[in-house]
């Protein structure tokens, strides 16, 4: 057998996987738990999805570094926001926060976040923010290294004005 082929059954990593699904009423969020380095996996329950504020969380993928200070520095300004307008930040001003400092440091991250939640004026809204600081507002979002094995089945299981269950499913 030729060894530049690789064995189909041989195991191989799909690196992280983040998801972003929108429902009529709100918003799923979900990711994988492992952190690995190279093959190693460093750890097998880290925790890849960081509450924002009450109502808006960040899913991320890529370095876990430079996607922690992303998401304490957003933390921190969304903080700020709610004490000097008196009111909770919507779910599009915390993506464009994300968005703000990934584009001013695209240069020097290397991460993909995908940010989520619900607030009273655009109800459940899902932003991919991926490498580079663009933003997406999407109706799902995936990201990760592990992406490409989901983007099939979401192409053809999405659909507009999905109950919590599907979403979930």
């Amino acid at each position: 057998m030729d060894p530049s082929i690789s064995d189909l059954n041989s195991p191989h990593s799909m690196g992280t996987t983040i998801i972003g699904v929108t429902y009529n009423g709100g918003v799923v969020l979900g990711a994988d738990s492992r952190t690995s380095t190279g093959m190693y996996v460093a750890n097998r329950a880290s925790d890849k999805i960081t509450q924002l504020t009450d109502n808006v969380y960040l899913c991320r993928s890529g370095s876990a570094a430079d996607s922690q200070i992303v998401s304490d520095y957003v933390r921190y300004y969304l903080h700020q926001h709610t004490i000097q307008l008196g009111q909770p930040a919507t779910v599009k001003v915390a993506a464009n926060l994300v968005r703000l400092i990934a584009y001013n440091n695209k240069n020097m991250l290397q991460t993909g976040m995908i940010v989520g939640g619900w607030d009273k004026y655009g109800g459940g809204k899902i932003y991919g923010v991926p490498l580079g600081g663009t933003i997406l507002e999407q109706p799902f979002a995936i990201g990760g290294s592990g992406s490409t094995y989901l983007y099939g089945f979401f192409d053809q299981e999405w659909k507009e004005g999905m109950t919590k269950d599907e979403a979930e499913w």
